[in-house]
């Protein structure tokens, strides 16, 4: 039996909720902030990578039921006992393509959650005189599955887990004659020695000679150009550090690269992002051969890569690890923090993205790819992937005019305790494009809609009124978003006190931003800008004698003479920024 979704809970930090993965994918990047728990989801792909899935935690598992394990369960000879008629074509053959889930206790004792079809469909005892004989027949099919599950597997069972730390280093090293490259970075030197000095050829020369230098170029193109690899015994000098003790240096190797005008340099002399970048590569190139096996009977967890690395460096690491997963048809596991891997990977679709977050009590993680699966509207909503993800919360605005008044408004009214990139994080849903969102949990949503949800749970929503009296109904899609926010614990919705943002604006100030002695005050209701179908003249028509208006460069013109006096007496604003600040304070834990 394959797993196809793998969760555990009650380790570590992940105390309360089922935390882990969906689905795996070719690429998979792990955000959060620091402490959040992503370290410990590591934990949980290395436990999967093991023969078996793991028993001494507690898991929650569902697939599809293997035909290969129906046919061990329910032999195609065997018939009678229990079950009544032959074990398979009465019962086995049932459950070909059932979908399961079920759970492990820390025990190892395995609980069918739920099967459909259910356990005793097409149970040939199923009438009601029959109906004890009919329950013993399901639970004996109950129990035969149950018993299948216990040796249940995970793709990545089976394969080779490579994990490199966040902290790590190649330094100077003692020949050593076994080969590892542990975690933190040690025993790197070591490798690229034998593989470059033995005589035996069991470790070909060309691996780094050849495979590793001709990668490490392509991922540094201009930043620099590699001609040679090679490692040098130290007896220059008597001693070295190594540790906490002065040791001589005749017993240490060093790796050194060489570029065409500035000969062999020394790794301890280079950057931590080009050693970075080495053990990236010695885990992918050199430790399959070392150990003997094919590069897709592994599976990789790099934490923080970007430590170091110039953003275009990175990028091209990224680019080079992707291509890598898809020829060796391998998963690669990423924590980040980074911008760039966001932005790239988050519109990759061989990618995919799992936020973890921490309430102070339990750690717990979402995937949010499904929200990239729709990468079209993500370009139309004008934001990008690492804006999104990384934010504390996200204020969701119509367009570009409305995020400068929200920007604005919020620097008044906490006299500019809050800001935009630290505090929250700004996005477009662009008016009628909030017809195809939705804000619902993963089992309540459906399939056609962009799930805002799955980017970041925290989210206020400002939607235009659009009324043209206090009377008129909303529209649909607003009562709908209003219903699902209302079930969000860091959820908000503003359904402006006014037909549209611009109404809020006082006459004093459009009357300086146009250069005009005097202008009323919007009314409520009243159209800003001309519309076809008004009956009655808009506010830009009737007191401003125009047509039309572009709405950023009004919103540039108005923002610097709105105060925060002049603000508070228009409809609703006041109680509603009062609102808004409060729940951002609550985004960020203050």
């Amino acid at each position: 039996m394959i797993a196809d979704t793998v969760h555990f809970k009650g380790y570590r930090c992940f105390k309360l909720n089922w935390a882990g993965f969906n689905a795996v994918m070719p690429i998979n990047v792990i955000i959060g902030r620091n402490n959040t728990g992503k370290s410990h989801l590591l934990d949980l792909v290395e436990l999967i990578c093991q023969e078996y899935l793991p028993s001494k935690i507690a898991l929650r598992c569902s697939g599809v039921i293997a035909l290969e394990t129906l046919r061990r369960i329910f032999p195609e000879g065997n018939s009678g006992g229990i079950l009544i008629g032959s074990h398979w074509s009465e019962h086995g053959k049932h459950f070909i393509n059932a979908k399961i889930i079920w759970e492990v206790d820390p025990g190892g004792n395995v609980t069918i959650i739920s099967c459909v079809p259910d356990f005793n469909e097409n149970n040939p005892y199923n009438v009601i005189r029959q109906q004890a004989q009919a329950e013993s027949i399901a639970n004996e099919r109950k129990e035969k599955i149950r018993l299948g599950l216990q040796n249940a597997k995970h793709r990545l069972s089976s394969t080779s887990f490579r994990r490199l730390l966040a902290d790590r280093d190649i330094q100077p090293e003692k020949a050593e004659t076994s080969l590892a490259l542990n975690s933190n970075g040690s025993g790197a030197t070591n490798i690229i020695r034998r593989f470059l000095s033995t005589s035996s050829g069991k470790y070909p020369e060309d691996v780094v000679r050849k495979d590793l230098l001709e990668a490490l170029n392509q991922i540094f193109l201009t930043d620099g150009c590699f001609n040679r690899i090679d490692v040098k015994h130290h007896d220059e000098i008597p001693k070295i550090r190594y540790g906490d003790e002065s040791v001589p240096t005749g017993d240490f190797w060093e790796i050194f690269l060489g570029e065409e005008k500035k000969g062999l340099i020394p790794l301890s002399n280079s950057g931590s992002g080009l050693k970075t970048v080495v053990l990236v590569l010695l885990n992918l190139l050199v430790i399959p051969v070392i150990e003997g096996k094919s590069r897709s009977k592994f599976t990789f967890a790099f934490e923080e890569l970007e430590n170091n690395l110039h953003p275009a460096l990175f990028r091209r690491l990224l680019e080079y690890l992707e291509s890598y997963a898809a020829k060796e048809a391998i998963s690669i596991f990423l924590t980040t923090h980074s911008s760039a891997a966001l932005d790239m990977l988050g519109m990759s679709k061989s990618a995919q993205i799992i936020r973890v977050t921490h309430d102070g009590n339990s750690a717990s993680c979402r995937t949010v790819s499904a929200h990239f699966d729709k990468l079209d509207v993500v370009c139309e909503l004008g934001a990008k992937p690492s804006d999104l993800l990384q934010a504390n919360g996200i204020i969701w605005v119509e367009g570009p005019s409305d995020r400068l008044y929200i920007n604005r408004w919020l620097a008044l009214y906490t006299e500019g305790k809050l800001v935009e990139g630290r505090d929250y994080q700004c996005a477009f849903y662009g008016g009628a494009l909030l017809a195809r969102t939705q804000f619902a949990a993963p089992e309540d949503a459906e399939q056609e809609l962009v799930n805002l949800l799955q980017i970041n749970p925290n989210v206020l929503v400002i939607c235009d009124s659009d009324q043209d009296k206090k009377s008129a109904p909303l529209k649909s899609r607003v009562v709908r978003i209003q219903s699902e926010i209302r079930q969000l614990r860091n959820g908000q919705v503003w359904v402006l006190g006014a037909r549209e943002i611009e109404n809020y604006l006082p006459g004093i100030v459009l009357s300086k931003a146009y250069k005009i002695d005097s202008l009323p005050d919007p009314g409520q209701y009243t159209a800003f800008f001309p519309r076809e179908n008004d009956r009655q003249k808009s506010y830009l028509t009737s007191q401003l004698k125009r047509k039309t208006a572009d709405k950023v460069e009004l919103a540039k013109s108005c923002l610097p003479l709105l105060t925060k006096e002049s603000m508070s007496a228009r409809f609703d604003w006041n109680s509603q920024m009062g609102s808004v600040a409060e729940l951002i304070k609550r985004w960020n834990g203050q």
